[in-house]
């Protein structure tokens, strides 16, 4: 949390009716403040598990990327229709 100090207090403090239109706007800022922290401390903390994950991190150095980047599509189409092969006689019995 962000340690701000205190809004200044009215005299009139039992007689409060509402906030000012500058009161309303700190509280705005402060709102949007503490959202663009939590934002930053997600996307640090997402970086840091994409790296610390070499298997899934989705980019062109993990073992995924280097793998799906090593096929053509005619090895995929291949792929497909020896599965494809394999799966059909299971579902022509039922």
């Amino acid at each position: 949390m962000i340690n701000l100090p205190p809004y200044q207090q009215s005299p009139e403090q039992n007689a409060w009716k509402g906030m000012t239109l500058e009161e309303m706007q700190m509280q705005r800022a402060l709102v949007q403040a503490r959202m663009e922290i939590q934002k930053y401390r997600l996307n640090t903390n997402l970086a840091g598990l994409k790296e610390s994950t070499p298997l899934l991190s989705g980019g062109r150095n993990s073992l995924l990327g280097r793998i799906a980047g090593a096929f053509t599509i005619v090895e995929y189409i291949s792929f497909a229709v020896k599965l494809v092969r394999m799966v059909a006689p299971i579902f022509k019995k039922k």
